[in-house]
């Protein structure tokens, strides 16, 4: 059954068949515009121009095919036009619509980030070039450590001839030039008292006493003469009097230098004079200072 379509761009009129439209879904392309549309829209059994002109429709053509993107041609005339059906696989999309905003965005600024700076292969530690030392500094140096090893020989002499006494006869040749002595080992724990008494001289005169005691030095070498400090205790065991006695007054006159030789024994008599205190018991303490 022939149709009457209209190209709704450009207004042509075209005749069309039922079978040709469904077998495209109604899309045609009309022949003189170009325009892509929806054939069912205007689609009417009258010639929408009039069929009072006697040069209104022709007869129909049957569709021509064609390998290219069929398309509907209309004929100049007033009559109405044959056109080609495209299917609608075939038919050319129009593209998408982009709609433009109404002002457009500036476009973003993105700064530039500054390179970063390449590496640097560099020593945390950098060697420092080696200075030659000044013989003069060394020199130097070497003078203030023999002081040094100097004045260490001459505090600790002592100590150094009680641990070598090998050593003593050296040390006090050296002594001798700058007028000092090599002092004597002091190991007050290496004394005892072997034996003491204390007695009256006379009956008469209780207070006149004389003290009697034996030191002996239990160590391995020879070492200087303690101190001695006697006390004297009354009958509830108090003190009474105290007096330290240095070795020149308890030798009774001998000279103490040559010290108490090792593994001796040496007698100590003391004459006291007590005046009015009657001693009724009495203690004898060793020590150096």
């Amino acid at each position: 059954m022939t149709m009457f379509t209209r190209c709704t761009h450009c207004e042509a009129t075209f005749r069309v068949t039922l079978e040709q439209l469904q077998t495209s879904s109604g899309q045609v392309r009309c022949g003189v515009c170009q325009n892509v549309f929806d054939a069912f829209v205007a689609l009417s059994a009258n010639d929408p121009r009039g069929s009072d002109d006697p040069m209104t429709i022709d007869a129909a053509l049957p569709p021509a095919v064609a390998e290219d993107p069929p398309e509907m041609i209309a004929d100049p005339a007033p009559q109405a036009l044959d056109l080609e059906l495209t299917s609608h696989d075939q038919m050319p999309r129009e593209p998408d619509l982009v709609v433009e905003p109404e002002y457009p965005r500036p476009p973003t600024v993105v700064p530039e980030r500054p390179a970063p700076p390449p590496p640097s292969y560099h020593d945390p530690n950098p060697r420092r070039p080696v200075e030659r030392t000044s013989p003069f500094l060394v020199a130097f140096a070497v003078l203030l450590l023999l002081a040094l090893a100097l004045q260490a020989l001459f505090i600790f002499r002592g100590d150094l001839a009680a641990a070598l006494p090998e050593m003593r006869p050296m040390l006090e040749a050296a002594c001798s030039e700058i007028d000092c002595e090599v002092p004597l080992p002091r190991l007050a724990d290496r004394l005892s008292i072997e034996a003491s008494d204390l007695q009256a001289l006379d009956t008469a005169r209780p207070g006149r006493v004389v003290l009697s005691a034996t030191i002996r030095n239990r160590a391995t070498l020879t070492q200087a003469w303690p101190m001695l400090e006697l006390t004297l205790t009354n009958a509830r065991d108090q003190v009474a009097a105290r007096k330290v006695f240095t070795p020149a007054e308890y030798l009774e006159g001998a000279d103490p230098t040559p010290g108490l030789a090792a593994n001796a024994e040496a007698a100590v008599r003391l004459r006291l004079d007590t005046g009015d205190i009657v001693a009724a018991g009495y203690r004898i303490y060793l020590f150096h200072p």
